[in-house]
Formats: C-alpha cells, structure tokens, sequence
C-alpha cells in the first residue's frame, strides 16, 4: 500500500496582470496528509473544471487559512479518512475563529467555509477516502451568513470630470518629463573621470549604467544632486536634501521619472481607458501589443476578460485633427510612446512581459532594473483619487469607473438597455448595473413619463351630454350624433353591456390598437373614447349599486385596491347630473338593474 504523498504540488495562476506560479508543500503545514489531499482535490478541479486563475488562487488562500488555522490539537497525522470526530471539531473551530479574523460585513468567513465544504466533496467524489462526519459537515450549512455587501455606486458626474481633469494633468507632466528626458539623452554620454557634471550625461548614466554587477551611481547621483547639476532636469532636485535618510533613493526615483512612466502614471491611462470605452479593468490590464491592430482612422484593441472567459474587440478612435487628442486610440498610441524607454529596456534584458501594453520598471535593491507588466495594485489607484480636491467619495474601487460610463450613457442615451452595451449577460447587468444611482433615477423618470402618457391620454375622461340621445340633433358633432343614434338604435342586449357609449370601440387606450376592448365597463368612466347621454344614467347607478355590493363582501383594502377607482370615476360623472336626475333615475332603479352585465373577469377574486 502506497503511504502518503508529501511532494510539493506545482500550482500556476494566470491572474488579471500576470502569471503566478507556486509550490505547495505540504510538509509545510503541521497536518500535511490533510494539506496534500486538499491540494490534490485543488488541482483535479482547476484542471478538470477550468476554473479561472484567479478563482483557483482564492481556493489555495482557502486551503492555507485552514490549514494555518487549526487548532494545535488537531493530530499531526490526521486527514480527511479520518473516523474519530476530531477533524470535524477542528474545522468547526476553524470556522468560527473567522469570524473574528474579519469585519462584521466582510463576506470570506461564508465564503473560506463554502470553500473548504466544495473541496472536500470533491475528493469524495474522486474515489478517496472521507469519513462520514467529515463528509456530513462538508454538505452542511456553512455556518456564518455571506455578509451585506452593498454594490457598489457610479462616481457622479463631477466626480467624473475631476478624476478625468487629474489623469489627463498626470499624463501632460509624463509627457513633459519624457520630453526633457529624451532630449537630455540625446546629448548624454558616458560620464567622464570628474564624474557626474551635466545632467544629460546623469540620464544617460540612469539609463545605461548602474546595474549589478556593475559600480553602483547611487554616490554620483546624490553628489550630482547636491551640487545643483541636476537642476537643469527639474527644479524638484534643489529642494530636496539628497544626503537625508532615503535622499539617494528618491533622487534616483526621480530621475527615472524622466525616462520610465511610474504605476501612478500607468493607472492614469487605464482610468482614461475605462472612461472612454466602459471596459472592466481586468480587460485593459491584461491588454498586450498583439491585441493592438492599428488602422487608419482608428485603433481595434481585443479585450480578455479571464473570470468569465470572454474576449471581444473594441474600437478606439482616434483624433483627426492632427493633435494629440484625449480618445481611446489616442491615450492607446501616446501610452506606447511614453513606454518607449520601457520596452527597449524589456528587449535588451529579455523580460517576459516584454509585449505588455502597461510596462514600467523597478529598480530593485541589489541595482538592478526589473521589467514587469503592472500590476495595478489598489494604492496608486487609491493615491491618485485621494490627491483630488475636493474629495472623491469611497470606496477607490476602478469597478466604478465601468458604471460610470454606463451610467454616463443610460444619461445621454435616456435607455438603461442601451447604456448595457453587449459586454456582459443580462443577469450580471440586473444585479450589478442597475443598481447604480443613475440608473435607478432614470427608471423612475421612464416610470414617470409613461404615467404622465397614460394619463394624458385619459384625464379628460369621457364625453357628458345631458341629454336623452334621441333629442340629439343630426347636425351636432358627427360623433356625438353617432353616438346618440347607435344608443337609439340599441337593443335591451346592448344596452346591458354599455354603461356608456363608445365612439371607437377598436382605439381603446387600454387595449392594443386594432383590438376590440376588453375592459369595459370598468374604465368607460376615465376613458376619452366613452359618451354619456343622460339615458346612461340608471344604468350607471346600477353599476355603482353592484359595485357596493361587492364592498359588503371583500375587505376595505382589497375593495379600495380592486374597485375603489371605478367608484371614484362613477361619482364623479353622477355629480355632472343634477339632484333631480338623480333622484328620478334612483326611483326607476329596481327596474333596470338586472340588465347591468359584469363580465366574469371583472367581478372580483371574493367571488
């Protein structure tokens, strides 16, 4: 019998910004049997269900919170087989120290515990062993809730312009000191044997020299900077002291900012990006120069987004009138300008992010300048937004960006269907989109407009003659005369479904146009289409009377919800007769009332 496997498991995440690759020992852990069995039912399902990267390494962070979180006496050689309960008590202590390891909204408490649950389920079903109890608990409850999350809201409009108005102001001053840099290094050379004294011959030095395990420069550019040589490259250097604690490292930042864009620089073209097309920010992070196609009058990027394995092409335009404009294809063609020191920097040292659309570097503590795609951490995210004044509303989140320009364009388009785009399913849109502030705003006034639509169509309610329809002369209103005459005309039948006469039975504006109205008598009262001559009136007094007898059998609000605006347009058309009508027409009641016809479908759901 083999015994257990306690070799490192090789483990590769293609995150949003870059490949990770990682070892998972589990002799690291203090239960390694259970660690690699975990590991195992990992891979099977990173390889078997293609998961995305990024879901697989929130798995893995699963694993080592649990595994870091046992308690101690959980046995060393314990594992999922186990059939003593001591696993289950570990993991429901496990799983209650969450709780305090994380803010009372947070969701990874509910989340770690469905991981840890699924995980197991799936060694289950790949034939390895697991007790009953463990197996029991892993198709239990997860036993904290997921935590409020609030989705997250659009920027407002100011907002907006004012995160748009700083990146742009970022990107002219990169563009400044790339300028004075190339210009400089254009006139550099090798410095000669009294060192550092022209500050083209520094940037030169920036860019060539320096590295390991070459002579470090760091004493050159610190001398340099405090003899006022690189005053001519900005006048930054004179106010700082170079010689203080971290002097050198800033002088040298600094003048590397004259010749390599910074992550904060990096993160004003992606925010600009965002802004022009909508696109998530994994999409443009992600973007290489393969993706790029250029044409004449545009610029077609393919976008990817990993976690819901979509790639799609967008067109980014690009300004015609000859000057370095702020559209997409522009911010695209200036961003591959401003990496241009990067890139060659990338070739010679071979770097394998080297296509990489967002390329910066680092110099590392051993001189040595490292080439990578950006990262796009949160903090020059969070520190370019907190520099705005006034103050930007939390959270920092670049997803806001993406509902702002939807936002944006449900705005200008006056359509939250349009604003949609097709960049996403219609579910993720109704859950995540919708709720933004905009949105919900323009909802209510499309609500508000097809109510004040409706209501236009029928507040002048219907027609009142007070008149027999046989005194209606031929030579009045053709449709009034039209009216009267059918109403003279009508049998007992007819005049037992019409509480009022229609003049356009087919043209109801509660009904589709073309089709025969189905909603009479309850709306011939607040319809514009109806004619009431002063024959009507019995029957409408009928009507009111069968209605108020509905009103003795169903509760005060159901009656009030169903029939309570019939009644009110009732009362309102009897208040057009006078006492004397009314009171004849009362008297005569008993001997019409049976002829009233309710269809079926208007009588109620107490009957």
């Amino acid at each position: 019998m083999n015994g257990p496997d306690f070799s490192p498991r090789k483990m590769q995440f293609k995150l949003s910004t870059t490949t990770v690759s990682l070892d998972f020992s589990p002799l690291d852990f203090r239960q390694p049997i259970l660690a690699g069995e975990l590991a195992d039912a990992l891979l099977y399902m990173h390889r078997t269900l293609d998961l995305a990267g990024g879901t697989a390494y929130n798995y893995r962070s699963a694993v080592e919170s649990l595994l870091r979180g046992l308690p101690t006496s959980c046995p060393r050689t314990v594992s999922l087989g186990t059939k003593d309960g001591e696993l289950v008590e570990a993991l429901h202590e496990w799983e209650l120290s969450l709780v305090a390891r994380y803010s009372r909204d947070s969701t990874l408490p509910s989340k770690r515990g469905r991981q840890i649950r699924r995980l197991i389920q799936v060694h289950e079903m790949t034939s390895n062993g697991v007790s009953d109890s463990v197996l029991a608990w892993a198709q239990g409850r997860v036993l904290h809730r997921g935590g409020d999350e609030t989705p997250l809201d659009e920027f407002s409009n100011a907002e907006r312009i004012a995160i748009r108005d700083e990146c742009r102001r970022r990107i002219r001053a990169l563009e400044a000191r790339l300028a004075i840099g190339r210009r400089l290094l254009a006139q550099g050379s090798t410095p000669g044997p009294e060192g550092w004294v022209r500050a083209c011959d520094a940037l030169w030095a920036i860019r060539h020299q320096g590295r390991s395990p070459g002579p470090s420069i760091d004493a050159d550019a610190i001398r340099a900077s405090e003899n006022g040589v690189l005053d001519e490259v900005g006048e930054e250097f004179g106010s700082d002291d170079a010689r203080s604690y971290g002097g050198g490292a800033r002088v040298m930042r600094r003048l590397m900012s004259y010749l390599y864009p910074s992550d904060t620089d990096l993160v004003a073209f992606r925010t600009l990006l965002q802004l022009e097309t909508g696109a998530a920010p994994e999409e443009w992070s992600r973007v290489t120069l393969g993706d790029i196609d250029t044409a004449t009058d545009a610029v077609h990027v393919r976008l990817h987004k990993a976690r819901a394995r979509r790639s799609r092409t967008v067109r980014c335009a690009l300004t015609t009138e000859g000057r370095a404009g702020w559209r997409a294809g522009d911010l695209v063609r200036r961003l591959q300008a401003a990496t241009e020191h990067v890139r060659s920097e990338a070739t010679d040292i071979g770097a394998a992010d080297a296509d990489a659309l967002f390329l910066t570097v680092h110099r590392t503590s051993t001189r040595n300048l490292r080439v990578r795609a950006e990262t796009f951490s949160r903090r020059p995210f969070s520190a370019l937004l907190a520099s705005i004044t006034p103050g930007i509303s939390q959270p920092y989140d670049a997803r806001r960006l993406r509902k702002t320009v939807k936002s944006v364009r449900a705005a200008v388009l006056r359509s939250a269907d349009v604003a949609a785009g097709d960049d996403h399913s219609v579910e993720v849109y109704q859950r995540h989109y919708a709720q933004s502030t905009t949105v919900h705003v323009l909802a209510g006034a499309a609500i508000n407009a097809a109510q004040q639509q409706v209501f236009a169509r029928v507040q002048r309610g219907p027609v009142f003659v007070n008149a027999p329809a046989c005194s209606i002369d031929g030579d009045q209103d053709g449709t009034v005369a039209a009216a009267a005459d059918a109403e003279v005309a009508a049998s007992p039948s007819d005049r037992a479904m019409n509480v009022a006469r229609c003049a356009s039975p087919y043209e109801s504006p509660f009904s589709p146009a073309g089709r025969l109205c189905e909603h009479r008598p309850s709306m011939c009262f607040a319809c514009p289409n109806a004619i009431v001559f002063a024959d009507h009136l019995p029957r409408i007094l009928a009507y009111r009377e069968v209605l108020r007898n509905y009103e003795n059998e169903m509760p005060p609000a159901q009656f009030a919800s169903v029939y309570g605006q019939q009644v009110a347009n009732i009362d309102q058309i009897l208040d057009m007769f006078s006492h004397e009508q009314r009171d004849q027409a009362t008297r005569d009641i008993q001997d019409i009332a049976e002829r009233v016809h309710v269809p079926l479908s208007q009588r109620g759901t107490h009957l």
